[in-house]
């Protein structure tokens, strides 16, 4: 598959990008990210939940091991930073999830000559 991005294109997509990396979403969730992960007790309980929710479907969904899951899912949720980060990546999330739409939008129109 060749490449079909012109500079133009390619600018237009530097600007998309641009935008999301001057947001203070995107700003916020980057700096959250660094105080999560340098906050070994908080990386404690983000991989004990991973691991969790790996035992939860490999038990085939047993009710012992989602109890368990949400245990640790609570206490993670209770964590104003991970909150905080969770919020800002979700905000950052739709940023692109919207330009993704307006492009296939476009895309649609564009192609569609039915």
């Amino acid at each position: 598959m060749g490449n079909y991005l012109n500079s133009n294109t390619i600018k237009a997509l530097e600007k998309l990008i641009n935008y999301i990396k001057e947001s203070k979403d995107y700003k916020e969730c980057l700096k959250l990210k660094k105080v999560i992960s340098e906050n070994k007790e908080l990386t404690k309980v983000i991989n004990e939940v991973r691991v969790s929710q790996k035992k939860y479907v490999r038990s085939n969904f047993k009710e012992e091991e989602k109890r368990l899951m949400d245990e640790k899912l609570n206490l993670l949720n209770t964590n104003k930073t991970y909150t905080l980060y969770l919020y800002y990546l979700n905000n950052v999330n739709n940023m692109i999830e919207l330009i993704k739409d307006e492009l296939n939008d476009y895309f649609y129109k564009v192609t569609n000559i039915l």
